[in-house]
């Protein structure tokens, strides 16, 4: 097998406002990727899929396209796309970081050499030890009132377990977990997820508020550096303590063990740059003592049949918090013919060879980002 072409598409997709998203990093109400394919003969295409969000992750929608239209995509012709050493290898003699590209070039490479071979892509990443994943719906950081809405919403689509973003000040972040408590009743699990946004002080303060409405995990509650605070928060509580935006790499997980400054961690295949990289980094946190939970970018379809592949090649996850495998529901189009793997309680791995996603070429010509656009 050689990859004979790479094509890369930039496309604008809006939410849904039935759970428009609000977080301490901001609102958004359309989010940009790129949909990537990779062809390894005639008829024989990969799919893979970029989250792009400057602010977040440095990645920019059409400034990835050129590069995969352009050198990088050339870099790549000729490899093995089984080789996935050699294609990590052609990736980083062209371009240093950008984690979510180096995931969907994998994403792509896995899907269209299980397509080859008539098999799954977590066949190619040790198996599979579940086929059925427990997901957690997401509320955004609203005014108290809207969220309640939307959490009696999610409970009636059947929801066990409910995040709500917080980290916009204690007092309002505890009204509006209240008030999800309220409509969910003692049997709804929940979590919440500051992205860095409370002080040390606020986090204490949060947590002490936390507790008595049964939340049993707390992410990311201080910034990326706050591993000493960090830490103390973890001896104080019984709660979760989760670190994300602190969790990119394998040396991040080996200093969040050393410090104790979270005792589970939040992991991705764009986030950790590859589905095998992260399910590496998953094997190492368990080995040193931590847990181990699925989080998003909110993918489309494609990247969201990755993560699930990913999610069922790793050994253990943590009985605690459930993954945020559940991008497609938050999106008027998913880039993909049968999103319905994702469900709002739950997904399951796409069925089929490869990812077990077909394209929707419709759907990403109709949302594609013309030459041009801002």
């Amino acid at each position: 097998m050689r990859i004979t072409g790479v094509a890369a598409t930039p496309v604008e997709v809006p939410r849904l406002a039935r759970f428009q998203p609000k977080t301490a990093h901001g609102a958004v109400r359309a989010s940009r990727y790129v949909v990537l394919e990779i062809e390894s003969g005639p008829g024989k295409v990969g799919i893979g899929e970029i989250t792009c969000d400057p602010l977040w992750n440095g990645e920019e929608a059409t400034e990835t396209s050129r590069l995969l239209n352009g050198p990088l995509g050339n870099v790549l012709l000729g490899a093995d796309p089984l080789q996935w050493a050699d294609v990590s290898a052609r990736i980083d003699r062209a371009i240093t970081g950008r984690p979510f590209l180096r995931a969907a070039v994998e994403m792509a490479c896995l899907d269209v050499v299980g397509r080859h071979f008539g098999e799954p892509a977590h066949a190619f990443l040790g198996g599979a030890y579940r086929t059925e994943i427990d997901t957690k719906l997401v509320l955004p950081a609203r005014d108290v009132d809207t969220v309640r809405a939307m959490a009696a919403d999610a409970v009636g689509l059947g929801a066990t377990t409910l995040k709500v973003k917080v980290g916009l000040g204690v007092e309002e972040d505890l009204a509006r977990v209240a008030a999800v408590r309220s409509v969910a009743g003692p049997d709804v699990r929940i979590t919440v997820d500051a992205n860095e946004g409370w002080t040390p002080e606020e986090a204490t303060a949060a947590f002490g508020g936390l507790a008595p409405l049964g939340v049993v995990a707390v992410e990311q509650p201080l910034a990326r550096g706050s591993a000493g605070a960090s830490a103390a928060l973890v001896r104080k509580t019984s709660m979760a303590v989760m670190g994300d935006e602190s969790i990119w790499t394998e040396q991040d997980v080996v200093e969040a063990a050393r410090n104790g400054s979270f005792d589970t961690i939040n992991v991705y295949p764009g986030k950790c740059g590859g589905l095998r990289r992260t399910i590496r980094m998953a094997s190492l946190a368990r080995t040193l003592g931590l847990a181990v939970s699925y989080g998003s970018n909110l993918e489309l379809g494609i990247g969201a049949a990755a993560l699930a592949h990913t999610v069922a090649a790793t050994k253990v996850l943590s009985p605690v918090v459930p993954a945020d495998l559940i991008g497609p529901l938050y999106f008027e189009e998913t880039m993909v013919e049968n999103p319905g793997f994702v469900g709002w309680r739950s997904a399951s791995v796409p069925a089929g060879s490869g990812l077990g996603v077909r394209l929707d070429h419709a759907a990403v010509d109709a949302y594609r980002i013309r030459e041009g656009a801002t």
